[in-house]
């Protein structure tokens, strides 16, 4: 495994993504992409438009031939960058209009910045080493998968980074607080 900074416009996006049925190529796969969750989609494609594209995640890559590089974690990412950077036109999909316009107002800045992003590239000899990558993040029953946030967690995040009034949370820390039915571990 190296980690390299790639295009986005090199990198091919899954098209056999255990998320969607095998689809004929890039355009189908993106589609399909928004039919499982839009509003997940779009939210992320705001997000990136909003910060850039933040490597908090690698992208994982698998090498096969000599130019052949195959998005293997990263899909949605990857393929929002291509769309933003018009590798596939934003017209093919439903975009909410509010998007298309936030896109069109991007400075070459951004879309240069926003252009090579960091990778880890596994060569096809590795496929094992960057299966037990991706099943960690999304594998059925893995002990070490991320652990997602519950709602009390989120609920933190919101109002101690968001600064957003999150009145349920702050009763139950009362309560927590100065609760005396309850023990320590049970607090």
């Amino acid at each position: 495994m190296k980690i390299e900074i790639l295009s986005v416009k090199k990198l091919s996006l899954d098209l056999q993504n255990f998320r969607t049925i095998p689809q004929p190529d890039e355009l189908h796969a993106i589609s399909a992409m928004i039919a499982i969750n839009a509003t997940k989609f779009w939210g992320l494609m705001e997000s990136i438009l909003e910060d850039g594209f933040t490597p908090t995640d690698n992208i994982l890559v698998l090498a096969s031939g000599k130019t052949k590089l195959t998005v293997k974690e990263g899909n949605r990412r990857v393929a929002i960058l291509k769309i933003i950077h018009g590798v596939h036109p934003y017209d093919s999909f439903d975009v909410p209009t509010e998007i298309v316009e936030r896109v069109a107002a991007l400075k070459p800045a951004w879309k240069q910045a926003n252009l090579n992003i960091p990778c880890c590239t596994y060569d096809k000899t590795e496929i094992e080493a960057l299966d037990r990558v991706v099943s960690r993040t999304h594998g059925k029953g893995e002990k070490s998968s991320r652990d997602q946030w519950k709602a009390v967690a989120r609920a933190r995040h919101n109002r101690d980074f968001k600064k957003s009034q999150e009145l349920g949370l702050d009763l139950v820390e009362a309560y927590l607080e100065h609760g005396k039915n309850l023990t320590p571990l049970q607090k």
